[in-house]
C-alpha cells in the first residue's frame, strides 16, 4: 500500500505565481501555505517563466498583468498555446468587466483583482480554474480518443503528425510511421462476431500500447488498423532502431488471442516509412506506410516491410490485375504448365507438379509470383484452385484416352483454400465430375498452410484421404520445420527446398540439412523429392544420399501440356537432363 505521504505528495498542486512584485507573493504565499494540496513558486518575468515550465510539473498559473509591458492577453496567449492544459488565472490591481471579458477571451482561466483579492476569493478562484481545466481536459480527451481503446482517434492522430512534422526543420529530429492490421480480420468478426472482433481490437491496442514509451503516439485508424509515431533525435541510428522496434513489436503481436476457450492465431501485416527521407508531407507519408503493409501482406504469417520507391506503381499493377483476374477466369487466361517429376532409380517421368501461368491480354505470360500472393488476398485463390482441379482432370483423362500415364501430379493447395468451408465437399465433386483417378491425386501443402488451423486442416486432410487422394509437404525446412507433422498428418511425401539443393555443393551446413531430411523420412517410409535441381553435381549429390525424385530445371522447366504428352510419349519416358 502506498504511504499517505506519497499520496499526499501526488494531490499537490504546483502553483506558479509570475510576478515582479514581492507584495502579490506576501499576500499569497501565506495563504496556499495553509492548504497542503498547494505548493507555490515564483519566477519574476513571463521568460523565466516558460524556462520552468519546461520542466514540468507545474499545475496553475497565476501571472500578473504589471510584470510585462506587453499586453497581458497577448502574453497569456502565449503561455496557453505553449502549455495549453494548464490553467492561468490573471491578476492585476484594477479589472473592470470589459477587461476581464478580454483576458477570458484571450485564454485566461479567471481573473483576480489584488485590490480585493482575499484567502476565500482565491482559493475559490484556484478550485474554479482546476476543475475546469480537468472538465477540459476531459471532454479533450474523449474527443481525441477511440472509444474502444482510449488511444489517439484517426483526426488527433493526423494532427499531431502535421505538427511533428512542421517542427522538423527546426529540430531535426526523425520520424517513423508505422501503421499495422490484422490479416483477413473482415472473415474474423464474419465468423465469430463483432463482440470477438472488439476484444481482439482492444488487446490488439493494449499490446502495441506496450511496446511504445509515454511521450511516442499510437492511435487506431480504423476497425483493425493501428498507426505508431517514432520521435528520434538526430544523432540517432533510425534504420537499426526502428528494426529493433519491429521485431519487439511483431513478438508482440504473433501471439494467440484468446476468446473464451479457443485461442486464435491472427497475423498482422506491418508498413514502415521515414520522415524526411521518404517525405515531410503527411499524405504521401500516410500513403506511403498503407503501400508497405500492403506488400507486407504478400508474405504468409506476421511481417513488415519498409516503403521504397516504385511501390506506388506496383500497388496500381496489383489493382490492375487483381480487377483482370476475375474476367481471366471466364476468359479462359490461365493456362496449366507441368514440370516432370524424375525417379532417380529409372531416370524415368513418375510424376509432375501443375503450375498456373496466365496468359494476360496485355502483360502477356504473367508467373504466379505475380498473381498468386494477390488472389490469395483477394480470395481469388479459392476459385483459381478449383480451376487447377478442374483443368488437371482434363488433361489426366486425355492422357489415358492417348494410352499415356503418370504416377502421381501435384497440385498445390494454398492456406485460403482451407478457410473455405466447402473445400473438401468441392473437391470430391470436381473428383467425380471429371473421373479423377484419386490415386495419382497429390497435393502438395506449405508448413505454414498447415499451422494456419491445424486441426481444420488434419479433419480436410483426413476425409480426402479417405478417398485415395495422397499429400506432400512442400518447401520442407524453410517454414516451422517440424518433422512431427509428418507423424500427425497423412503424408506420404516431402519436397525439399530449392534453397537447400541450390547449395549442397557449396554450403556444407545445406549438404547436412538435406542429407539428414532424406535419412529421417527414409526410415519413415516417407519419399522425398528435391526441388530445384539446376546443376550435375547436385543431381550427382541427391542420387548419392539416395534421394527418391527430383523435379528442376537440369531435367526441364515447367512446360505447357502438349509439351509434357509429348515427353511421356518418348519410349521409356526417359528424362534426358544433357
Amino acid at each position: 500500500m502506498r504511504s499517505a505521504q506519497s499520496q499526499l505528495i501526488d494531490q499537490t498542486k504546483v502553483v506558479l505565481l509570475i510576478d515582479d512584485s514581492q507584495r502579490n507573493f506576501d499576500k499569497i504565499h501565506p495563504v496556499l501555505a495553509q492548504h497542503t494540496q498547494y505548493s507555490v513558486e515564483s519566477c519574476h518575468s513571463h521568460v523565466e517563466a516558460f524556462s520552468r515550465l519546461q520542466a514540468g510539473d507545474v499545475d496553475l498559473i497565476l501571472f500578473s498583468c504589471s510584470c510585462s509591458p506587453l499586453p497581458c492577453p497577448s502574453i497569456i496567449a502565449d503561455l496557453h498555446r505553449s502549455y495549453p492544459s494548464i490553467p492561468i488565472i490573471a491578476l492585476s490591481e484594477h479589472i473592470d468587466d470589459e477587461q476581464g471579458q478580454q483576458l477570458l477571451d484571450g485564454y485566461a482561466a479567471d481573473y483576480l483583482s489584488t485590490d480585493t483579492l482575499n484567502a476565500e476569493i482565491l482559493l475559490r478562484s484556484l478550485r474554479y480554474a482546476l476543475n475546469t481545466s480537468k472538465q477540459h481536459h476531459e471532454i479533450q480527451v474523449l474527443r481525441d480518443s477511440d472509444m474502444l481503446t482510449m488511444v489517439s482517434n484517426r483526426q488527433s492522430f493526423y494532427l499531431q503528425l502535421k505538427n511533428k512534422l512542421a517542427q522538423q526543420n527546426a529540430n531535426k529530429r526523425q520520424l517513423v510511421l508505422i501503421t499495422v492490421d490484422l490479416d483477413e480480420f473482415r472473415k474474423f468478426n464474419s465468423h465469430y462476431g463483432f463482440s470477438t472482433g472488439d476484444r481482439v481490437v482492444l488487446e490488439m491496442g493494449s499490446r502495441i500500447q506496450s511496446t511504445i514509451r509515454a511521450d511516442e503516439i499510437v492511435a487506431r485508424l480504423g476497425s483493425d488498423e493501428f498507426a505508431m509515431l517514432l520521435d528520434l533525435p538526430p544523432e540517432a541510428d533510425l534504420k537499426r532502431t526502428t528494426k529493433d522496434y519491429l521485431n519487439k513489436l511483431l513478438t508482440c503481436l504473433d501471439q494467440p488471442y484468446c476468446h473464451g476457450n479457443i485461442e486464435t492465431r491472427i497475423h498482422c501485416s506491418i508498413g514502415v516509412t521515414f520522415a524526411p527521407e521518404h517525405s515531410s508531407e503527411i499524405d504521401k507519408l500516410t500513403r506511403f506506410a498503407t503501400h508497405a503493409r500492403m506488400n507486407a501482406k504478400q508474405v504468409h504469417g506476421c511481417s513488415y516491410a519498409y516503403y521504397r520507391p516504385g511501390m506506388e506503381e506496383n500497388a496500381d499493377n496489383r489493382t490492375e490485375l487483381g480487377a483482370d483476374m476475375t474476367r481471366a477466369l471466364h476468359l479462359n487466361q490461365f493456362e496449366l504448365y507441368y514440370q516432370p517429376r524424375i525417379d532417380l532409380g529409372s531416370g524415368e517421368i513418375t510424376g509432375a507438379e501443375a503450375l498456373i501461368r496466365w496468359n494476360h491480354p496485355v502483360h502477356g505470360l504473367v508467373m504466379p509470383s505475380d498473381f498468386i500472393p494477390l488472389s490469395e488476398r483477394n480470395g481469388m485463390i479459392v476459385s483459381i484452385g478449383y480451376w487447377v482441379l478442374y483443368q488437371a482432370g482434363k488433361h489426366l483423362k486425355a492422357l489415358r484416352e492417348e494410352g499415356l500415364s503418370i504416377n502421381r501430379l501435384g497440385i498445390n493447395l494454398s492456406f485460403r483454400q482451407f478457410k473455405d468451408d466447402r473445400l473438401v465437399e468441392t473437391i470430391k465433386r470436381i473428383i467425380k465430375q471429371e473421373e479423377i483417378d484419386t490415386s495419382v491425386l497429390e497435393f502438395e501443402l506449405t508448413e505454414s498452410a498447415i499451422f494456419s488451423d491445424e486441426e481444420h486442416v488434419r479433419s480436410c486432410l483426413t476425409s480426402l484421404a479417405e478417398e485415395g487422394i495422397t499429400f506432400s509437404l512442400d518447401d520442407f525446412g524453410t517454414g516451422y520445420s517440424s518433422f512431427s507433422l509428418l507423424h500427425k498428418l497423412p503424408i506420404s511425401a516431402l519436397k525439399i527446398d530449392r534453397s537447400f539443393v541450390s547449395q549442397v555443393n557449396e554450403s556444407s551446413e545445406a549438404a547436412e540439412i538435406v542429407r539428414s531430411i532424406i535419412s529421417l523420412t527414409q526410415n519413415m517410409s516417407i519419399k522425398v523429392i528435391a526441388e530445384g535441381v539446376e546443376t550435375r553435381q547436385q543431381l550427382e549429390f541427391l542420387i548419392k544420399h539416395d534421394c527418391d525424385e527430383i523435379q528442376g530445371f537440369f531435367f526441364s522447366p515447367p512446360v505447357p501440356f502438349a509439351d509434357f504428352k509429348r515427353m511421356l510419349s518418348k519410349p521409356g519416358k526417359k528424362a534426358s537432363g544433357e
